[in-house]
């Protein structure tokens, strides 16, 4: 009946990232990737899996920078130890282009248990009965299927093909995304398709044929929500475990500011079920109550994000600024509030109408005593 044979599907790694969008941490985030990766080259021993499928994108574009490669040799000179395989297909960031690294540096070489899909499309393993194939792309776009053109190897008992694209979903994917259309996963002699361009965790499978994105080990993107897997599975018994190795969270919180009468219960609405792993996206909405006029961003931002690994607000409140003036309003506030709303009425560049609109609120906040200088 054959050997039982393990592995683990994992992809999108993009290792080297610069995660620009997060700021101060950008050298974290990028450092914990590499740490991802020794999770899971971990995981590998302990379960002592045969082989690791690296469905593409295994770093962010096609010539990382050398410390990035030495990690990932670092990882795979670990994996040597025991015999674990590892098979890489470039993907759309780290395709096979004229400069990539796949094609420039002969330390792969130097590692017996790596195997890259450069030249060829498939590679045949006679210890484990085990063809794996695989297209490696050449450029980010192609309407070309990554799963029809390969001839099944009868030498192997086990059959499995590595693909970086887009399953054909009605408005969701692209002819040129490296189209992996349904029945063309239906009718593959495959026992397994690792898929990897997609960085949530998904299953495709269709009958007999069984088909996953192992989706991102860690967050990559924002508005990433399921994120954070790789993928086990044994070939023999036909079983697949999904295994949680990210440790980021991404969420986004919508904040209603018409109903909000202080800037500490803001801060309450902000930091609700706030943790170190976290990055958040929080967007105020509604009409600024008269109360939070004046209200700082940044500073907001500065003084909610330790609780957060990364926290980003953005301001979509509106204002119509149709208030009756207090009892005890000062002929200043009076005056300068009518000019300003003379000049907002009369604004036709909305850029400009915002300048004063901001203007009009940090005065009122000042004027007022709701903020201090």
């Amino acid at each position: 009946m054959g050997k039982e044979v393990t592995f683990i599907h994992t992809s999108d790694i993009h290792l080297g990232r610069s995660f620009k969008y997060l700021l101060g941490s950008a050298k974290d985030a990028k450092d914990h990737l590499n740490y991802i990766l020794f999770k899971i080259a971990d995981i590998a021993i302990s379960r002592r899996v045969d082989i690791i499928f690296i469905s593409g994108d295994l770093f962010d574009k096609s010539d990382p920078d050398l410390n990035t490669v030495n990690k990932f040799i670092e990882f795979a000179e670990k994996l040597k130890e025991t015999n674990i395989k590892v098979i890489i297909l470039p993907g759309t960031h780290d395709f096979l282009s004229d400069n990539s690294i796949y094609k420039k540096v002969d330390l792969f070489k130097l590692i017996p248990n790596v195997y890259i899909f450069r030249d060829q499309d498939e590679f045949f393993f006679e210890d484990l009965s085990l063809s794996v194939y695989g297209i490696p792309p050449i450029s980010n776009k192609t309407s070309a299927s990554p799963i029809t053109p390969f001839k099944k190897d009868d030498r192997a008992l086990y059959h499995v093909i590595m693909a970086h694209g887009s399953v054909q979903i009605e408005g969701k994917s692209a002819k040129d995304d490296t189209p992996i259309e349904i029945e063309d996963i239906k009718n593959s002699f495959a026992d397994y398709i690792a898929l990897g361009h997609w960085h949530q965790i998904q299953d495709f499978s269709v009958q007999n044929v069984h088909c996953f994105y192992s989706g991102s080990p860690e967050l990559i993107d924002l508005d990433q929500i399921k994120s954070g897997f790789i993928i086990y599975g044994n070939l023999k018994n036909k079983t697949f475990e999904n295994i949680k190795v990210g440790e980021r969270e991404f969420d986004e919180l919508i904040i209603d500011l018409s109903s909000i009468e202080s800037v500490d219960m803001l801060l309450t609405k902000v930091r609700k079920n706030s943790n170190a792993n976290l990055i958040r996206k929080v967007i105020l909405t509604g009409q600024k109550r008269e109360e939070l006029f004046g209200l700082d961003i940044l500073e907001l931002e500065d003084v909610a994000k330790s609780y957060f690994y990364f926290l980003k607000i953005e301001d979509k409140t509106y204002s119509d600024y149709k208030f009756d003036y207090p009892e005890d309003v000062s002929l200043v506030d009076k005056i300068y509030t009518e000019n300003l709303l003379s000049q907002i009425e009369n604004c036709k560049d909305e850029s400009e109408k915002l300048i004063y609109k901001n203007a009009l609120e940090e005065g009122i906040a000042l004027l007022r005593g709701i903020r201090k200088l």
